[in-house]
């Protein structure tokens, strides 16, 4: 992901990304670029597993708050 070559997890400098869907990965929501995240593969794992702190950092979104 060109735009953001680093994690964008606070804190991390990892260039090992990989693409996180912020907002979930249906619908529209798969290529809206808006919401798209670099992350590296720990902080994809741990935005996984704790998503009340990943929405209160802006690194995933709530399905019940997207615009369709």
């Amino acid at each position: 992901f060109e735009e953001f070559p680093t994690c964008q997890f606070p804190g991390c400098c990892s260039t090992e990304v990989q693409l996180h869907h912020a907002g979930g990965r249906t619908g529209s929501m798969l290529t809206d670029r808006r919401h798209f995240r670099s992350l590296c593969d720990f902080h994809h794992r741990w935005v996984e597993l704790h998503p009340v702190e990943a929405k209160e950092m802006n690194l995933s979104i709530s399905r019940l708050s997207k615009a369709s």
